[in-house]
This record gives C-alpha cells, structure tokens and sequence, in this order.
C-alpha cells in the first residue's frame, strides 16, 4: 500500500509541477523571442534609412561606416542591395547564400521576411532578417541582416535550466512530503497490527504453546499488503479471544464438574458422621453441612452459567417460544413455594400472545431464577406481576420485539447496588436488614448471560414504589419477520 499511494502522490506530484514548469518555460521562451526579433526588427529600420540615399544615388553617407562598426561589434552580417543601379554592399555574408538571397527577394518584392517562429534552445544559429528600401510602394532596395540567435538561445538555456532544477527540487520535496504522508497514514495501521499480535500472544493458552494462532491463509484476500496483513492479524486475534473464551468457560464448567464427585463424598462422609458427633460438636456439625449444601449450589450455579454464556447457535437461534405461557407454566409451578413464602405471582391477563426469538428452556430457566430470587427476597406479601407486550423496535420504521418484564412490590436493592447486581458472586445487603443475603451470587448473572446469548437485551430499574422491574426484550421470530 505504501508503495502504490508513493506512486500516486508522485504521480500527482509531477503533473502538478509540470502544469506550472512547462507554460513557465513557454512563457520565457516567447517572451526571449519576441525581444530579439523586436531588436533586429530596430536593427533593420535603422539601416534601412541609412541605405535609402545609397539606393536612390549611390551615396553611401554613414551606411558602410555603420555597417562595419555593426558587424565588428555584434558578429552579425549585413548586405544591402539596390533596385536603382548602386552596387550591392555585403559585410559578413554572401549575397548568394540561398537564406539570404531568398529573403532579399521577398524583400524586393515589398514582403517583409523577419518572422521568426519560438527559439528554443536547438533552434538553427542564425535568423535572416529582411526589410524594404523605399517608402509606399516605391522599392529602391533592400537590407538584410543574418542574425545570431546564441544569446537568445543560451539566454532560454539558462532559463530552462532554472525552470528545471526547480521543478526537480519541487518534485523531490513532493516526494519526501509524499513518503511522511504515506508513513503517517501507514503508521496506526502497522500499529494496530502490531498490538493486535502482542495481545494475541499474551493470552493464557497461546503463551502456553496450545491452540491455533496462526494467521488464516492470505489466498482469496485482495487489497494493499499492509490491510492485508491487519485483516489476517485482527481474524488470528479474534479466533484466539474466542478460543480463549471457550477455553475459560470450559476450565469453569470442568472445575465444576469435578469437583461434584470429592463435594458429593464430602456430604455423605457428613451424614455418616451425624450420629456419633457430640452433643458439643453439633453446631459445627450442622454448619459444615450447610457450607456442603452452599458450595453444591455454587457448582451447580457455576455449570449453568458456563452453559448460558455459550452463543446460541444458528439452528438454535431458529427457536422460538410464546413468552405468556411459559410464564403461565412457570407461575403455576412455583405457587406452593410461594405461597409458603407469602409470594403471589401474577400474569396479566391483557398480555400479549406473540413470540420471542428465545428458546422455552432458556425462558423457563430465565424466569424460575427470577421467581426464586423474589420467594427468598422479596418478602411477604410481596405480588410479583409477568406481562409481555409487543413493541417496535427502536430506530427502525419497520420491525417488533417482545418485550418480557417481571417486576414486584417487595424489599428491592439499594439503589447503589442496582448496577452490581449482576455481578458474578456478587451478593447485596439487604436494604433493612444490613445483611448479606444467602445465595451464590450467581443467578443474575445466568439470566444476563441467557439474555444476552439470545440476541436479547435485560434492563434492570426499580419498581416506583419499592421493588425491583426486570425488562427483556427479545427479537422477532425470524419467520414472522420473514412474513412481515
């Protein structure tokens, strides 16, 4: 890439610069010319009025006097010739040269010869110049002068010379602009790659030796080498993040899994152990249990999220489920237990039965997290309401989503907290209490995840009056869009 945009800004460079150099030259070529046909057109009407006796009478005055001292000073020939009898005169030059007797012809005939086209610098090295002796057209004679066209053409030399090596000057400073240009338009690119390749390298697994990070072949690529080059640099980073994701996410859902068989061993050594501890020892016993009991929670809590945050493929991005009676099913299930904690739950009977671009299992996993954490938290006579509606989708003219919210009167978060609350491991205090509430921390963090991993979007705000609101708002089945 940098040697193609060279070449342009070069090119450019040079079509510039000769858009000024060439008509400069032009311009100080004609202007040279004009000067010393101006000169020698001075030369002639002089002389021709010095000769205009020695044609009529044959007197010569000052002419052959002039004409010496003109040759001698100047190096230019002269000869005058007469219609009225007088002897030709000729200093320098020969009156049967044919350039000289052509133009002496012309000039007898009352035709000016003096017309002198641009000189350059290999122009011929001399110019005859011829004017009519006489006045009207009474032609008594005629004067010729063989001009020398070495000053004029060494004077355009030197111009052009000038013109030249300042059009080379500028062409070389175009250049060294053009390749600072280049550099500093080149320079972030070359950068980027370069990162991108450090940061490839510094993940955990590449760093170790294992996975793949070379960059994908560059057949089929098209474009400059250094887009090239960031392209294959940003697609090896990219198949690094994210077998480093799926890397750490099954280190996670492994660790779990192991250690449900030393936890599981643990619990029943526990239970064996219940009937001879003492009384004294009871206490401890009983907490050791529940600490069993919670890091079980946690495993499982752990295995759920590793599966949620996996990216739903496309045959599974296909599902689609009505949001309203999965809620109805839900709500149905969860009754005893909240009823047990003074819990009612509600769906609005006015909801909508659309669709949503989420599959029933990830709902119903979405909302009995939803629904346990209200039984647990929320308090009694707490009422949680389900409603789902349609809704177009922001920003678009054409299009809808379902949006599903489930929100509750109960004790809420502090609001300093609303933003942590799905934080992994993250547990709130209780807003009356002061204390932390048990859990693992972790359940939140499932329905972001599922949310998410459904193309979804979850807004969490609190319920006006005390309570928490969680919205989530799903995509169109893609059928249905298809029919739309």
């Amino acid at each position: 890439m940098r040697s193609r945009l060279l070449l342009v800004l070069a090119i450019l460079g040079a079509v510039v610069v000769a858009a000024f150099a060439v008509p400069l030259a032009v311009s100080t070529a004609d202007a040279r010319t004009r000067e010393f046909v101006l000169s020698r057109d001075a030369d002639l009407q002089r002389f021709a009025d010095l000769a205009d006796g020695y044609a009529r009478n044959g007197s010569p005055g000052l002419l052959f006097e002039e004409a010496g001292a003109y040759h001698a000073l100047y190096g230019e020939a002269l000869a005058v010739v007469s219609t009225r009898g007088a002897a030709p005169h000729a200093v320098g030059t020969n009156l049967d040269d044919p350039a000289v007797s052509s133009a002496t012809e012309r000039a007898l005939r009352n035709e000016r010869s003096s017309a002198v086209e641009l000189l350059t610098p290999w122009s011929p090295g001399t110019v005859v110049f011829a004017k009519p002796i006489g006045t009207g057209a009474q032609v008594n004679g005629a004067v010729v002068i063989v001009a020398s066209t070495a000053s004029a053409r060494n004077h355009i030399l030197l111009a052009w010379a000038i013109i030249t090596a300042g059009s080379l000057a500028a062409v070389i400073g175009f250049g060294v602009l053009a390749l600072w240009v280049s550099r500093w338009v080149l320079r972030p690119l070359e950068e980027v790659s370069a990162r991108m390749q450090l940061l490839t390298k510094s993940l955990p697994f590449v760093a170790l030796g294992s996975g793949t990070t070379d960059a994908p072949p560059a057949a089929g690529r098209t474009g400059p080498p250094e887009l090239r080059a960031l392209s294959a640099a940003f697609e090896t980073m990219d198949s690094a993040v994210h077998t480093s994701a799926e890397a750490q996410r099954r280190l996670v859902a492994d660790t779990a899994h192991q250690l449900r068989n030393p936890l599981a061993a643990l619990q029943l050594r526990l239970d064996t152990l219940g009937p001879r501890v003492q009384p004294e020892g009871k206490t401890s016993h009983e907490r050791a249990i529940g600490e069993a009991v919670r890091l079980e929670e946690i495993l499982d809590d752990l295995l759920a999220l590793s599966v949620a945050e996996v990216r739903r493929t496309k045959s599974t991005e296909d599902a689609s489920c009505t949001p309203r009676l999965v809620a109805v099913e839900r709500a149905d299930f969860w009754h005893d237990t909240a009823a047990a904690s003074g819990i009612e739950f509600r769906v609005e009977e006015d909801s909508d039965d659309v669709e949503a671009r989420i599959g029933t299992g990830d709902l119903e996993q979405i909302l009995d997290v939803l629904f346990d954490n209200a039984c647990k938290y929320a308090g009694p006579g707490t009422t949680v309401q389900i409603s789902t509606v349609k809704r177009p989708v922001p920003g678009k003219d054409a299009g809808w989503q379902t949006e599903v919210t489930v929100s509750d009167n109960g004790a809420g978060v502090n609001p300093k907290e609303l933003e942590l609350i799905t934080r992994r491991f993250y547990r709130g205090s209780a807003p009356e209490a002061g204390e932390r509430p048990a859990g693992t921390g972790l359940g939140l963090s499932i329905v972001e995840a599922l949310v998410e991993s459904n193309g979804g979007e979850l807004v969490i705000r609190e319920t006006p009056g005390g309570g928490l609101t969680f919205v989530m708002s799903f995509a169109a089945p893609a059928g249905e869009e298809a029919r739309r």
